[in-house]
């Protein structure tokens, strides 16, 4: 979304919530866009009005975050259609194939399967502990990818370079970026 695109969503913000101070001055309309410039302002409308019509108070910067992840990428399974996803993958694959099983899995369900062990899966037997495990496991993993995928580029990068260790490189991008300067300096 361009400058003047973003001028235009927050004039519409301001507007479906005219009692709320939003964005009040520069220093907020900045914070919002370096937020939200990587998402299409058509899409960041659309958010905008699905969040108008189902709620009274005006939406935070994560709201529309989410809404831009769950209109690109679509809901997420739930731990039930990933459980299902594994059953086929059993009665298909066995516990002989376990590489063409995993692949043949959404990535979250793949990644739960493999924690717990697919083989372990195929010859638990008990069904229902499995199941639970598969569940805390799966929801866990959902929630982590909901947060990452909410994330924007430029700091999903920012926080891979810190997590990688290459700290030196990601303290260059945020200072080339403007992310977590200091109001003090």
């Amino acid at each position: 979304m361009t400058q003047q695109e973003f001028a235009q969503f927050a004039m519409a913000l301001r507007t479906y919530y005219p009692r709320e101070n939003l964005l009040p001055n520069k220093a907020a309309m900045a914070l919002w866009y370096q937020q939200l410039e990587d998402i299409p302002y058509q899409v960041a409308s659309a958010v905008l009005q699905q969040w108008v019509a189902n709620n009274k108070w005006s939406p935070a910067v994560s709201d529309i975050r989410e809404g831009y992840a769950t209109a690109t990428m679509g809901e997420l399974p739930d731990w039930g259609e990933g459980w299902q996803e594994v059953q086929r993958a059993i009665r298909y694959f066995g516990m002989y194939r376990v590489d063409e099983a995993i692949e043949s899995l959404s990535p979250i369900t793949a990644e739960a399967a493999k924690r717990i062990g697919f083989r372990n899966i195929c010859i638990s037997e008990n069904q229902e502990a499995t199941r639970a495990n598969f569940r805390m496991i799966y929801e866990s993993l959902a929630v982590r990818h909901r947060k990452e995928m909410n994330l924007p580029p430029k700091v999903r990068e920012l926080l891979t370079s810190a997590q990688q260790g290459r700290l030196e490189n990601a303290d260059i991008c945020r200072r080339k970026e403007g992310i977590g300067n200091n109001a003090e300096t």
